[in-house]
Formats: C-alpha cells, sequence, structure tokens
C-alpha cells in the first residue's frame, strides 16, 4: 500500500483493515531530518512521529515515554493499547534519501474483550447548546414552553450522574446558528471556535425528531377516553472540539401515555412531568445515551490545548475535573492550519520535543512547566497537549 508523504510537514497515512480474525492493522509512515549526520537520531524522530500521529488518529495509548534506543525501533519498549486492544508494532521499511530518513511502521491489533483502558483515564468537557426542534407545532399538545432548553438541560444532568468519560457544559440557552441541511452533508465540520470558548473537547447536539401525539377518539364530552400515546424521537450527534468533526452520531426513540389532561398546560421542567410515563422514558433514553457516548469515548485520547503561555510555563484547558493531578505529564503537539481544496482551514499536528509537568490544577484548568526549555519555542496558543501514560512498575 503507497503511504502519501508530505516534503513540508510529516503526515501519516492510516489505514484500517477489519480481518475475519476480528484483527486489524494499522500502516503509519514518518519522516525526519538527518542533521550533522546522526542518522539513528533522525530514525528515532522519524518513528516517535508516526506513533504520534496514530495516537491522535486512533485513540492508541502510548504508556511509555521512550519508545526507541539509539534509533533502534525495539518491541518491548513500547506498552500500548487501543479500545481494549493488544498491540505490536514492526519497522516494516525505512529509506534514506538525501538528508531526509521515511520509514514505515505496521501496528497489529488483535481484540481482546478482557482488555481494559489505562487506569486514570481522563473526562472529556462536552458542550451541550440548546436542543433542535424539527417541527415546532408539536410543541402545542401541552404547551411545552423551553421544551428544547429542558431536554438539553436534562441530558446534561444525565451525563454528569451517568458518564464515565466525560462530563457536561449546558448552554442549554444558546442555539446553534447552523442550518440543519448543512450538517447533514457529509464531511461537514463545526467551527473550532464553539469548543474554544467553552474550552470544551467535544459538541454534543440534540435534535428533537418527533414528539407527536397519536390520533385517540375522544368521548362525547370532549375528553379522552384513555391516555393516548406520545412520541418522543432524538438524534444526538458528537463533534470533535478541535477538528470539528462528526465522530458519533445516533437515533433514539420511544412513546409513553399522555397522561395529563387534554388541554393542560405542562411545564416541562417540573417533577410532574418527568415523574410521567413519558419523562420517565426520556430519562431512559438519555442514559442509554449516555451509555453508548461512553461506548464511542472510552479509550480515545483526551486532546488538551494550550491556552496561555509566559515563559517557561502554559496553561492547558484541562484541570481537576478531567482527571487532572499534579505530576502529569503533557507532550504538546504543535497545531497548524492548511487550507484544503475548498479553502477551508484544516488542523494539522506536528509533533514537538516538548514535555511539561503539571505544576497547579484548578477545576477545568492547570498551570505546567516546560521540561525543556530548549525544545519548547515553537509552543503556541491552541497547540495540542496529550498525556504521557506512566510506565508501569
Amino acid at each position: 500500500m503507497h503511504i502519501p508523504r508530505s516534503a513540508s510537514l510529516i503526515i501519516l497515512s492510516l489505514a484500517l483493515l477489519s480481518l475475519p480474525t476480528r484483527a486489524e492493522w494499522i500502516e503509519a509512515s514518518g519522516e525526519a531530518t538527518i542533521i550533522n549526520g546522526n542518522t539513528a537520531q533522525a530514525r528515532e524522530e522519524a518513528i516517535n512521529q508516526a506513533v504520534s500521529y496514530a495516537t491522535l488518529s486512533t485513540g492508541i495509548q502510548i504508556s511509555s515515554e521512550q519508545q526507541t534506543s539509539n534509533g533502534n525501533l525495539t518491541q518491548n519498549n513500547f506498552a500500548i493499547n487501543r479500545n481494549a486492544q493488544a498491540i505490536s508494532i514492526q519497522l516494516v521499511s525505512e529509506r534514506i534519501q538525501g538528508n531526509k530518513i521515511y520509514v514505515s511502521l505496521r501496528l497489529d491489533l488483535n481484540d481482546d474483550p478482557t482488555q481494559q483502558c489505562p487506569n486514570g483515564q481522563l473526562k472529556a468537557a462536552i458542550l451541550i447548546p440548546q436542543a433542535q426542534i424539527k417541527d415546532r407545532t408539536q410543541l402545542r399538545y401541552g404547551q411545552l414552553s423551553g421544551f428544547e432548553e429542558v431536554i438539553s438541560e436534562k441530558l446534561g444532568s444525565v451525563i454528569e450522574d451517568y458518564s464515565s468519560t466525560g462530563f457536561s457544559h449546558t448552554h442549554a440557552k444558546e442555539l446553534l446558528d447552523i442550518k440543519q441541511d448543512l450538517v447533514d452533508i457529509r464531511g461537514y465540520r463545526l467551527p473550532s471556535w464553539l469548543s474554544e470558548i467553552t474550552d470544551s473537547q467535544y459538541i454534543l447536539q440534540p435534535q428533537i425528531m418527533d414528539i407527536s401525539m397519536e390520533p385517540v377518539q375522544a368521548t362525547f364530552l370532549g375528553f379522552w377516553d384513555e391516555a393516548p400515546l406520545r412520541q418522543f424521537q432524538f438524534k444526538l450527534s458528537l463533534y470533535h472540539g478541535i477538528s470539528g468533526e462528526e465522530v458519533w452520531s445516533k437515533s433514539y426513540s420511544t412513546s409513553a401515555p399522555w397522561e395529563f389532561e387534554e388541554q393542560a398546560i405542562i411545564a416541562p421542567n417540573t417533577d410532574r412531568f418527568w415523574r410521567s410515563s413519558y419523562g420517565k422514558n426520556i430519562t431512559k433514553l438519555m442514559q442509554q445515551a449516555t451509555h453508548d457516548l461512553d461506548s464511542t469515548l472510552n479509550c480515545r485520547p483526551l486532546l488538551g490545548q494550550v491556552v496561555s503561555r509566559q515563559a517557561d510555563r502554559i496553561i492547558l484547558n484541562l484541570g481537576r475535573k478531567h482527571g487532572i493531578r499534579v505530576g502529569d505529564k503533557f507532550q504538546v503537539v504543535l497545531q497548524q492550519n492548511l487550507p484544503d481544496r475548498l479553502n477551508e482551514m484544516r488542523a494539522v499536528a506536528t509533533k514537538s520535543r516538548a514535555t511539561v509537568k503539571i505544576e497547579q490544577v484548578s477545576e477545568e484548568s492547570s498551570t505546567a512547566v516546560l521540561l525543556d526549555q530548549n525544545a519548547a519555542y515553537n509552543v503556541q496558543i491552541n497547540d495540542i497537549a496529550l498525556k504521557i501514560q506512566a510506565t508501569k512498575s
């Protein structure tokens, strides 16, 4: 398989194949410049570059700070997990051309459901804006004023109570002014400023698709003979905060008796609503959605960002709520925005030698010190920070 390379950036091309044995493999390529004839050092940089991009792109977790020895790839130096899968790494090819060295790696993944993610997995901040509704006329049954806000608030509350991979940044009064027909286009990306202004790693957009009532026969006095069924169908779409790409989407539906009087005005933010059969079924759907969300985010690397820098200290938008502790170490990955064929900017990561160590932690941010000042001159605002997994003793 041909792996494309760029002359200016070391870009990883990944190919995932699902094999009948439930195994899969990834090919990763990297390149580096040979400086002062030091081929071993350049080889090490190229290998680390490839593994670094595999980390960002596929959710592989690296549990070692040093993956090579004198530029030689040593499998025993790797301890990697991806989505509960064991992994082995092989150096497939190496080519030197001019002052450049090119390497190709093969990463073999074998399903192992008994494996778990590394201990201390971080939690992501998930931005939840106001739910969109497809047909507002359906709100007239019960005159459900503010229903879209309440759905977002309830979803955020359920995620807070049940999620093991994230916590909510609920902005229920903020409606994303994005046309749904644009969102439905394959490959559509949300703008990155949405996550930047809220320091969120993901955006979860709820959309209410159907809350219609099923037709019922009324009695001669105009009352319902029995409680009619009311539908509830909603769709959740999860977007990555940095790239804006959709990473998960799923629809959920249920129905339950509408147990209120025919002409009653129901406030959806009351216990009366959420204690009803209809409200309870919505809660169950949200709990199921939270479980599915955890399955999606489980073992994915959490990408923080540099939000401030002064001298040898930086501030990350990750804190205590994310699971950050004093003493944690992060690899800084430089971010560049390149225009694509439609002149839209796309984020491209470039590994640096900069490593930082957490010194202070607040609820949703942390202060870190650069361990190698000489390797940190290029660190800028919005660069990516990836936690380095501690080596097991």
